[in-house]
């Protein structure tokens, strides 16, 4: 029989991280669904078409953006949380990598994607096309996750969630406007609003945090390694969450990438739920970290069921929702329900893969984490590639499973070692 006080007291110590999680989860959701609901109104103003090329830009742009600063985010939480004091010249730091490597990319991504994305019948009105998504992809969230991350490093979680949740509001009002008021049927307009957006967004941030304190410019050269690690495991981890994208634009119609990149953008949606929860904890992994990978692990293992209980609903809610994104999207995108019921499981091993991926670089083991995570990275982007090709959609599925079980095996195999070598040592 359960016992009410039991279960009082047991709640009681846990109900200051649960209001955090809900407050993270409220605000991240409110952001996704702001931008799935901008997600819809151009699926169904740009046509399917359109959409499609737009779905490979978004796909390319995504890669350039996990290299863009060199995770600019967590380095500023990392060093900020540990020392407040050092906050002028992470905050310098963070934002000259964002201007230089996200200036670079954008760059060679332009260059790159002009002979292969067929958007745009004359050669300008393509370049005006790219000229404009590529560098506002590619640097604008890179820079407004360095905001929300500012906040979050201060352990303001009210601010954080409403930068995150606002850009994403900002967003769908935008698309909303030009769409349904001034009917954006084209690439070529809806790049024009959409860098619009993101230079408001821009001077929003900067007026947001000017009142911290002005930046101390200078590159920490210790942190351009870890945050190099950083970036290059999240670039393989996009790489094999878009690789699907990539293979289909090669072998498929842009109808069909389209109808693919509908379902898929669902799931990603649903992975804000078990990434809030990360997002809550990760400054006391940070904190714990710093006694070695040991400490880290036992944070993590405490954390592991109530992650594993967040995903697996997330899951559930997926499947039970997906019938109903024929009705968003449209008639032509009845094709994403299979996509989204069959996905939706996907989210469970995903989030194993962040409790483990962040305990490991909250232990400043950014190396050992990135040569795990790309290992199995570029096996599952492989896997995609050789499958999709040979067996369709089938193969890709067989393939996106297989790897986020073998990642987040591997993450978690990699922090238990560490963990002992650690306690033997002492011992």
């Amino acid at each position: 029989m359960i016992s009410i006080p039991a279960v009082v007291q047991f709640v009681r110590p846990k109900l200051p991280t649960l209001r955090l999680v809900v407050g993270s989860i409220g605000s991240l959701v409110i952001g996704i669904f702001a931008q799935a609901l901008a997600f819809v109104l151009l699926a169904r103003f740009l046509g399917t078409t359109e959409f499609g090329h737009l779905t490979t830009i978004t796909a390319v742009t995504a890669l350039a953006n996990t290299l863009c600063g060199f995770g600019p985010g967590e380095v500023l939480r990392r060093i900020v949380s540990r020392d407040p004091a050092r906050y002028p010249e992470a905050l310098g730091h963070t934002t000259l990598m964002i201007v230089l490597t996200g200036a670079g990319l954008s760059l060679l991504l332009v260059v790159g994607m002009m002979p292969f994305v067929h958007v745009g019948a004359p050669p300008l009105e393509r370049l005006t096309i790219l000229g404009l998504l590529v560098p506002t992809n590619v640097i604008m969230p890179a820079y407004l996750s360095q905001v929300e991350n500012v906040f979050l490093a201060r352990h303001d979680f009210k601010r954080a969630n409403l930068i995150n949740s606002g850009a994403g509001v900002v967003r769908a009002i935008v698309a909303a406007v030009a769409c349904l008021g001034f009917g954006v049927g084209s690439l070529t307009t809806w790049a024009i609003w959409w860098a619009g957006c993101h230079v408001a967004l821009g001077v929003a941030g900067f007026l947001a945090i000017r009142h911290f304190g002005r930046p101390r410019w200078r590159v920490l050269r210790e942190e351009i390694w870890l945050g190099w690690h950083l970036a290059w495991s999240s670039f393989l981890i996009m790489l094999r969450h878009n690789v699907d994208i990539l293979v289909l634009s090669v072998v498929t119609s842009a109808e069909f990438v389209a109808v693919y990149g509908a379902g898929r953008r669902l799931i990603g949606a649903a992975l804000v739920v078990p990434g809030a929860f990360d997002r809550v904890i990760y400054g006391k992994l940070a904190v714990a970290g710093r006694a070695g990978a040991a400490a880290s692990l036992k944070l993590a293992r405490k954390y592991l069921v109530y992650s594993l209980a967040i995903s697996a609903l997330t899951s559930m809610g997926l499947f039970v929702v997906a019938p109903f994104a024929p009705l968003a999207f449209g008639a032509a995108y009845h094709e994403a329900t299979g996509v989204v019921q069959v996905l939706a499981w996907t989210v469970i091993p995903t989030a194993i893969q962040f409790l483990a991926f962040d305990a490991l670089n909250a232990a400043d083991r950014h190396k050992v984490s990135a040569a795990v995570s790309g290992v199995a990275n570029v096996a599952g982007a492989g896997m995609v590639v050789v499958l999709g090709s040979a067996l369709g959609p089938v193969g890709i599925y067989v393939a996106l499973y297989s790897s986020d079980i073998a990642r987040g095996a591997g993450l978690w195999l990699a922090l238990r070692r560490l963990a002992r070598a650690e306690v033997h040592a002492k011992g």
